[in-house]
C-alpha cells in the first residue's frame, strides 16, 4: 500500500452504494459540508438508479487539503475507479457484491463497510425456485478482498439504537480515520442539516462505535445445536427430534417444528414430525454415509408445504405487531409520528371456500367451475390496519385459524402431501436418486391464489406423466430422474407451464421405457 496520505497528499477516495429510501444522498451531504467547514477541497457526484430494491444509486466522493503553495486546485475525477478507491460503504449485503464485482474495493487499499442484512432483490423474489443469492461467497470475497473490513448488520444496530442506517454509516466512514478532517464536523453538518438531529447524532457514535472494535464479518449461523423455539428448547417435539432424527438435519427440522407450531399447534408439529421419521428409516434402511440424503431435504420441502398461505394466515402475518413496527422502521416514522397502513386484498371463490366445511367448499368451487367464473369472481379490499376496526378484522380472520382442519382447503393439501411423501417412500426403494428428485418436486408448491393453482398443476402433471409410470415399472427409474430432473427446471423457469408441457410431449431423454421391468427389477439404489 502506498505511503502517500489520503485527502492529504492524494485525494481520499469514497465510494457509496445505497438504495432508494436509505438516506444516501444525505450521507454524502453529510459528508461534503463536513469537508467544507474544514476547509476541505471536495467533489460529489452521483449515478442515480431505480428507486428501491430495482436498482441502486452510487455516489462518490474525492476529497483533498488544498496543496500549500499551489494556486490551482487538485482536478477531481467524475467515476470511482478500479483499484483507487479507499472507503467503499455498502447499505446492504449484495450492494456490496456489486461494489466487489466492478472491482471497486481492493485488498491494498480499501476499507470496505457494509451491512450483512438483506433486502432480496426483484430476480430472487420473483424466482419460481430459490432465486436467493449466495451471501455465503459476497461474505468470503469481502474478507479476502478488502484491506480493512467492517461488516455488521447495520440495520439492526439501527433499529436497536433507534436511529437512521445512514448515520451509522457516516459513524462508521469517520470511524477508519481517513477523513482528512475532524469528527465534529460531521457532527457540526448534521446539526446543521437540521434532519432529526438527536436521532442521526446518536447514530453517528454508534457508528463510530463499530468501527473502532475488531472487524465483523458474518458467517453462516449453526443452529444444529440451537433450538429455534426460543424460551422452548426442553420442548417435548424438539426432544423427540433429537434423539430419534439425525443431527446434521436438525437445524432445518427444528426450524420446521418452530414454523409449524407458530402456523397452527403442536399437534400439526407432531404430525410433520412423523412424515419426516418415515422419510429418516428410508435413509437408515439404504444405510446413508449422514443419515441425511433424503430427510433433510424432505424435512425443508415439507415444513414449507405444510404451512401453506390461505386467508388466516395472510391476515395472520398482516396483523403482527413486528410486522407493524417493520413497516414504521421501513417508513421512516419517528415514535411519535402516526402511519397510516393499507392492506390492498383481492380474495376470490378459492379464498372464501378456503374458510368453509369441507363438504360446502368442494361444492361452492364445483358450481364455480361449472360456470366457469373461479378466476373472475373477485371482492377488492382496502383494509386500513392502523385502524382499530381494520385490526380487529384481520385478527378475526386469523383467529379462524381453529377451524383450519376442517376447512376444504386444508384436506385437499394434506392430501396432495401424503401422496407425495407415498411416491416418494415408493421411488427410494428402485433408487434414491430417483427419490430425490421425487421430493425435489415439492418445490414448485409455493404461491397464493391463481400462482399457487398452477404450480399444483404442474406438480401433478410431473407425478401422472413421469413418477407414476416409474412406480409401476413401465419407466426405468434412471430416465425418470433425468426427465424429472428437466421437468422440474422447466417448469420453474416459465410459471405459465409452456416449458414443462414441451418437455413432457417430447417424452423421455432416452429411450428407457420397459413394460415388462417389475419396479423390484429396476435399477438399484445409487448411494449418494
Amino acid at each position: 500500500m502506498s505511503s502517500s496520505k489520503p485527502g492529504i497528499d492524494r485525494p481520499l477516495t469514497i465510494v457509496i452504494a445505497a438504495m432508494g429510501g436509505e438516506g444516501g444522498g444525505l450521507l454524502a451531504d453529510w459528508i461534503v459540508e463536513g469537508a467544507k467547514h474544514s476547509g476541505i477541497l471536495i467533489q460529489s457526484t452521483s449515478i442515480p438508479g431505480v428507486a428501491q430494491r430495482t436498482g441502486a444509486t452510487t455516489y462518490y466522493l474525492e476529497m483533498m487539503r488544498a496543496p500549500e503553495g499551489h494556486a490551482i486546485d487538485p482536478v477531481f475525477g467524475l467515476y470511482p475507479a478500479p483499484g483507487y478507491i479507499d472507503i467503499a460503504v455498502a447499505s446492504e449485503l449484495i450492494e456490496a457484491g456489486r461494489l466487489l464485482e466492478k472491482g471497486l474495493v481492493s485488498p491494498d487499499r480499501t476499507t470496505l463497510i457494509a451491512s450483512t442484512h438483506r433486502i432480496y432483490a426483484m430476480a430472487e423474489r420473483t424466482a419460481l425456485g430459490d432465486g436467493s443469492f449466495d451471501t455465503q461467497g459476497i461474505m468470503t470475497a469481502a474478507r479476502e478482498l478488502s484491506h480493512r473490513l467492517v461488516m455488521s448488520d447495520l440495520v439492526d444496530l439501527a433499529r436497536e439504537r433507534n436511529t437512521a442506517l445512514n448515520a451509522i454509516m457516516l459513524g462508521a466512514i469517520a470511524g477508519t480515520g481517513l477523513l482528512p478532517f475532524q469528527n465534529n464536523a460531521l457532527e457540526t453538518a448534521i446539526t446543521t442539516r437540521g434532519i432529526s438531529v438527536a436521532s442521526n447524532l446518536k447514530g453517528f457514535r454508534a457508528g463510530l462505535e463499530l468501527a473502532n472494535t475488531p472487524s465483523v464479518s458474518e458467517n453462516a449461523v449453526d443452529l444444529s445445536n440451537a433450538s429455534p423455539l426460543t424460551g422452548h428448547v426442553a420442548h417435548p417435539l424438539i426432544t423427540r427430534a433429537r434423539q430419534r432424527l439425525p443431527a446434521t438435519a436438525l437445524d432445518v427440522i427444528e426450524s420446521g417444528i418452530a414454523r409449524l407450531i407458530d402456523y397452527q399447534d403442536t399437534e400439526y408439529a407432531a404430525l410433520y414430525l412423523d412424515r419426516v421419521e418415515r422419510i429418516a428409516a428410508i435413509d437408515r434402511e439404504t444405510k446413508q454415509s449422514d443419515n441425511t440424503t433424503l430427510t433433510r431435504e424432505a424435512a425443508r420441502h415439507l415444513a414449507l408445504w405444510m404451512s401453506y398461505e390461505d386467508v388466516m394466515r395472510v391476515a395472520d402475518l398482516k396483523s403482527r405487531r413486528k410486522r407493524i413496527a417493520r413497516v414504521r422502521q421501513e417508513s421512516g416514522a419517528t415514535f411519535d409520528e402516526p402511519v397510516r397502513i393499507t392492506e390492498f386484498l383481492n380474495p376470490g371463490i378459492e379464498e372464501f371456500a378456503t374458510l368453509l366445511p369441507t363438504g360446502v367448499g368442494r361444492r361452492l368451487m364445483q358450481w364455480a367451475d361449472n360456470r366457469g367464473i373461479t378466476h373472475r369472481l373477485h371482492l377488492p379490499m382496502h383494509l386500513r390496519s392502523d385502524t382499530i376496526w381494520g385490526m380487529i378484522r384481520l385478527r378475526f380472520l386469523a383467529w379462524l385459524s381453529i377451524r383450519r382442519r376442517n376447512s376444504y382447503r386444508f384436506i385437499l393439501e394434506q392430501a396432495m402431501i401424503e401422496r407425495w411423501l407415498d411416491a416418494a417412500i415408493h421411488a427410494a426403494k428402485m433408487d434414491l436418486n430417483f427419490a430425490f428428485e421425487v421430493i425435489c418436486c415439492a418445490r414448485l408448491i409455493k404461491g397464493y391464489s391463481d400462482t399457487r393453482e398452477r404450480a399444483n398443476r404442474h406438480f401433478d402433471h410431473l407425478l401422472e406423466r413421469i413418477v407414476t409410470p416409474a412406480l409401476a415399472g413401465l419407466l426405468a427409474p434412471v430416465t425418470a430422474t433425468a426427465w424429472l430432473k428437466d421437468g422440474c427446471a422447466a417448469a420453474l423457469a416459465d410459471d405459465e407451464g409452456k416449458g414443462l408441457e414441451a418437455i413432457l410431449d417430447r417424452g423421455p431423454p432416452t429411450s428407457t421405457f420397459a413394460a415388462s421391468q417389475s419396479p423390484t427389477a429396476a435399477t438399484p439404489p445409487v448411494t449418494a
